[in-house]
């Protein structure tokens, strides 16, 4: 059974879209630079656009230029029809060559002018930037949902975790390829993990209905044997708190915040069981975790689940580099589609 696909029927016919929820928000998220992001978050405007659907759009940094900074190669650009809603930086309505009208100001500032949301008044290319921090995210999707869109596109790197934010995007296409790592074993093998990591299962609802009103600002609570959230004493580390006997029988951790390596370095190097113990955050976006330490947590037994699950769609995979190690195109795609449980499709042929 193919993972991250919505039980409701989606209303869409296009190769991509019909991966898609209706009225979700996606975002693409790039493995790296020239992974095939643009040309896929064309495509599935294109796609939206066939089925006559309302579209917004904006990008977490830049996008749209012609060429790469970093590389030097040339870069696709981004194409939007006629009453295209897009949000970028005001210095760079003048590479947009669409006839744009200002619609609003988003009030989020940034190093190439004030974020302007607007709307192309006629197709043509337009360059985006846009903001970077969660909460000037999420103003800007209900901004652009008072102008009765369908659908709204996010575009931007895994690298900006706060992409992946269930509060920010609903699902996600994650873009990888030649460009990340010359060797394709590598490729594949990081994509999987993070694919694995944003897919996490939610915790059981029990726990989840109960923690939803108990986890105010509390960077740490334990549920007890009477089923209360409790937080731990003053300062409390999490390596002390399965260190004491209070809560040797506790199964469940509310981690707030990012958990990263040296969070959980302290329990593989105690003696503390990690057998059923199940560490809880917000959402995926807030593992900033190796491969080395998820494999030893999960060696260890213990497990991490979310609030609320990240919905992969689909990877694409971009056989071709910016760095000139290029893949075989039937070699990546077979070995992602081995390591994946999600459509996999090439930038470069499935696009078509």
């Amino acid at each position: 059974m193919t993972e991250g696909r919505s039980k409701e029927r989606s209303p869409f016919s296009g190769r991509l879209t019909r991966l898609l929820s209706p009225d979700a928000t996606l975002a693409l998220a790039g493995m790296c630079k020239n992974a095939g992001k643009t040309t896929v978050l064309n495509r599935v405007l294109w796609e939206l656009g066939e089925a006559g659907c309302k579209v917004a759009l904006t990008s977490i940094g830049r996008d749209g230029e012609t060429e790469d900074v970093a590389t030097g190669t040339h870069k696709p650009r981004i194409y939007v029809e006629e009453g295209t809603i897009f949000a970028t930086a005001s210095d760079l309505l003048a590479n947009c060559d669409t006839s744009t009208e200002i619609l609003a100001l988003s009030g989020v500032s940034t190093p190439m002018g004030q974020v302007v949301v607007c709307r192309a008044r006629s197709g043509g290319f337009v360059d985006l930037a846009g903001p970077s921090m969660n909460q000037q995210l999420i103003g800007l999707t209900e901004q652009f949902r008072e102008y009765g869109v369908d659908k709204i596109l996010l575009d931007g790197a895994i690298s900006r975790k706060s992409l992946c934010s269930r509060r920010v995007a609903d699902e996600v296409i994650l873009c990888t390829g030649a460009s990340y790592h010359r060797d394709v074993d590598v490729v594949v093998s990081d994509t999987a993990y993070i694919a694995r990591l944003l897919q996490l299962p939610e915790v059981k609802e029990e726990v989840a209905g109960s923690l939803r009103e108990a986890r105010a600002e509390e960077k740490l609570l334990i549920l007890d044997c009477k089923g209360r959230w409790q937080p731990p004493e003053k300062g409390g580390k999490l390596v002390d708190v399965l260190r004491d006997k209070r809560w040797q029988d506790c199964r469940y951790f509310w981690l707030e915040g990012a958990v990263t390596d040296a969070m959980l370095r302290p329990l593989f190097l105690s003696n503390v069981s990690l057998k059923e113990r199940v560490f809880v955050v917000e959402d995926s976006s807030k593992l900033l975790l190796s491969p080395d330490t998820w494999e030893k947590l999960m060696k260890k037994g213990g497990s991490i689940r979310v609030l609320w699950r990240i919905h992969v769609r689909a990877v694409t995979v971009n056989p071709f580099s910016a760095y000139g190690n290029h893949f075989d195109k039937e070699e990546l795609r077979e070995k992602m589609q081995a390591a994946v449980e999600l459509p996999v499709l090439n930038v470069r042929e499935d696009m078509e």
